[in-house]
């Protein structure tokens, strides 16, 4: 299996899976129930097949057991009967599972990925300024669009502004580590805790929520 990393992270187990097969591949090794079935067979392109197989088949090997992903209505995934929250994430290149007893959120990203046209559609202008004053601003703009992704999937929330709920504090991006967040939404302020770290041309962000504070 193309499992290239499980790691037990500050806020729970994550595993990495290459996306190197074919769905006919991945077919093999994966035992459908009913539901299952169904909701694979709804799959029309191929990069959608191996990411639905792969999603199951890495989260078979953390859990050491196998079980269906359920949905809420606004898409997010859960487990039923456990105590563990779930967080997928797919990239051109990847799928990354977080599981956790904490509320969390991980999002992976191709790291050459263009985002020029819609960074100020999720980056505040203050942000944006930053980032222009990088070393590699570009990288550095996927980084900040995989933390908002991460911190979006932690929250219950639907039609957030990135640009304007979600902020982005200052730091200096190295090859791994760790930097805070917030997402404001009526009168609190969620505070998160984030850590990423890149391969493969590819970077990776999970994040787990703090203490929740009136503003």
């Amino acid at each position: 299996m193309p499992i290239v990393a499980k790691k037990n992270t500050e806020v729970g187990i994550l595993g990495i899976w290459k996306l190197s097969e074919s769905s006919t591949e991945l077919m093999s090794k994966f035992n459908f129930s009913e539901k299952e079935n169904e909701e694979f067979r709804r799959n029309k392109a191929e990069k959608r097949k191996t990411e639905y197989l792969a999603t199951r088949l890495l989260l078979q090997d953390l859990l050491n057991e196998k079980t269906e992903i359920q949905y809420y209505k606004t898409g997010k995934p859960f487990l039923e009967n456990t105590n563990k929250n779930l967080s997928i994430s797919h990239s051109s290149d990847f799928v990354v599972v977080l599981l956790s007893e904490n509320k969390i959120g991980v999002d992976v990203e191709n790291t050459e990925r263009n985002m020029d046209k819609i960074a100020l559609r999720f980056l505040h202008e203050k942000e944006f300024k930053h980032i222009q004053n990088l070393e590699y601003p570009k990288t550095a703009t996927v980084l900040y669009w995989s933390a908002k992704e991460a911190i979006f999937k932690c929250t219950n929330e639907q039609n957030i502004l990135f640009n304007e709920q979600i902020t982005i504090l200052p730091f200096e991006i190295k090859k791994e580590g760790h930097f805070f967040g917030t997402f404001t939404f009526n009168s609190s302020i969620i505070n998160y805790k984030l850590w990423y770290f890149f391969y493969e041309k590819n970077v990776t962000v999970y994040c787990i929520e703090k203490e929740n504070k009136k503003s």
